[in-house]
């Protein structure tokens, strides 16, 4: 309640949600990625295999167990958006203040339809990972990256108001996300795709 009261504040008609900040973009931005593999959903599927192992599990399970499997895990998308939703999206709060006309439950169910559209198109869109980069991504990238963001958040608290705070803020995390993102491109030697068939 007092996170989307805290989010439920407009400075010339938009809203004050928190991923709209620097770090609350880049805490949404993590929060969207643990969502994403703890809910086994690619490119983090790698228990299915849906196409490497024949669904994986799932080869074991049909009709009504299997049924069960995917619905468990819609439950958990929609539990992970509603969260995301009051953490990061403001909640029951409209886009706009002279949206406030309308109920706020459409606004909430709205943001977490929309969150679970996401969900769905980024399984359809990206491939699957392999063990290794997901074990590189998580501790090399995704942990120093949220322990830096809980720090920005501090010294975001701190700062106060003002232009200050958001370029100190931005620009830490942006440079870190650079050089983060190039050490870790540049350990791998990624060379042209070939592929041989039997003959």
């Amino acid at each position: 309640m007092k996170i989307v009261e805290a989010q439920n504040q407009y400075t010339w008609g938009l809203p004050h949600w928190y991923i709209f900040t620097p770090w609350g973009c880049a805490a949404f931005v993590m929060y969207a990625v643990a969502a994403t593999a703890e809910t086994n959903r690619s490119p983090f599927d790698l228990p299915e295999g849906e196409s490497e192992l024949v669904a994986g599990y799932f080869t074991e399970y049909s009709g009504f167990k299997f049924a069960l499997f995917f619905l468990g895990e819609y439950l958990a998308m929609l539990s992970i958006s509603g969260l995301g939703t009051t953490l990061f999206l403001g909640g029951w709060s409209s886009p706009l203040a002279l949206l406030n006309w309308v109920p706020s439950w459409i606004w909430f169910f709205s943001k977490v339809m929309l969150s679970i559209s996401v969900l769905i198109w980024v399984r359809g869109t990206l491939p699957r990972l392999r063990q290794d980069q997901l074990m590189n991504f998580a501790w090399k990238f995704v942990l120093p990256m949220t322990l830096l963001n809980l720090m920005v958040a501090a010294l975001w608290r701190f700062l106060g108001d003002g232009w200050a705070r958001w370029v100190i803020c931005s620009a830490i995390l942006l440079l870190v996300y650079v050089a983060a993102g190039r050490v870790g491109m540049r350990r791998e030697h990624f060379g042209p795709r070939t592929y041989r068939y039997a003959e």
